[in-house]
């Protein structure tokens, strides 16, 4: 892994900015913070996105937890992880005023630029609104010091005027999560693709309810709309794609069965990965 940066004084912090770190929406945004740039005991994770055509920077299992579930939902357009906030100046006064230490770096002992796991983009009926998140295991929510830092991103965020949550994960999650990762994970920066009447094939040969994933798999293969070396990435490219609602709260690969909510034998809703 390359040399991370130095973010440890207001000269790095103005180089970075200069650079575009923590600027811009979309495939453009340059997060904050990268993996090389952190020394963490935790497991960092480069993903690149479906929706977002980027590679997103994960500080975290439950980070990582929490981005598989963000990127899956329809509504979320836009994932900006490690995002600053910015001016400095803005969480200065606001730990200043609540009477909470602000962050410093353990090396220069200056000020840090704080940053949120992720800043979200959300499609609404009123149009585009902004959720900030930030994301703490359960067993860290014990200690006064993290409690302190999420209130500073708290009020930082309310000034802002954007809504400000907590995500802690729990075992339906964590299963959920895995599930959306086992379904996308051939279709990222290599996506394989299936025509229109391979797609139409499959869906004729599906209906809601309790299945097998093998027995479906076969019948793919039975009705000749893919080889059995392609079946099950047939399942799952429809499930990533949203022609196949199913229930996530199931460990799919694990268990070898699959929940069928609905079926769309015609795709007229958002498309996973066309975003």
């Amino acid at each position: 892994m390359a040399r991370g940066r130095k973010l440890e004084s207001i000269n790095d912090y103005q180089k970075a900015l200069k650079n575009k770190y923590g600027i811009g929406e979309g495939p453009e945004y340059k997060p904050w913070l990268e993996v090389r740039d952190v020394k963490s005991q935790g497991v960092r994770t480069q993903i690149y996105g479906q929706k977002v055509k980027r590679i997103h920077h994960l500080m975290s299992s439950i980070e990582t937890e929490l981005f598989y579930l963000l990127e899956f939902s329809d509504n979320i357009i836009d994932i900006r992880e490690q995002f600053p906030i910015l001016p400095l100046t803005l969480s200065l006064r606001v730990s200043k005023h609540i009477g909470v230490e602000h962050p410093t770096h353990p090396k220069s002992k200056e000020p840090i630029v704080i940053t949120t796991d992720f800043l979200t983009t959300i499609k609404t009926s009123g149009g585009v609104e902004y959720r900030a998140l930030s994301v703490k295991p359960e067993g860290e929510m014990k200690s006064q010091r993290t409690l302190e830092k999420i209130d500073i991103e708290r009020v930082c965020w309310q000034l802002l005027g954007v809504q400000f949550n907590l995500f802690t994960g729990n075992a339906l999650t964590q299963t959920q999560s895995k599930n959306i990762s086992w379904i996308t994970s051939n279709f990222r920066e290599t996506p394989t693709l299936f025509d229109k009447e391979q797609v139409d094939c499959a869906l004729s040969a599906l209906n809601e309810g309790k299945h097998a994933t093998e027995d479906i798999c076969n019948r793919f293969v039975a009705q000749n709309i893919v080889s059995a070396d392609h079946a099950l990435t047939l399942l799952r490219y429809l499930i990533a794609h949203k022609y196949l609602e199913v229930d996530l709260a199931y460990a799919i690969a694990e268990s070898g069965v699959l929940i069928i909510k609905k079926v769309h034998k015609t795709l007229n809703r958002f498309q996973y990965g066309t975003c």
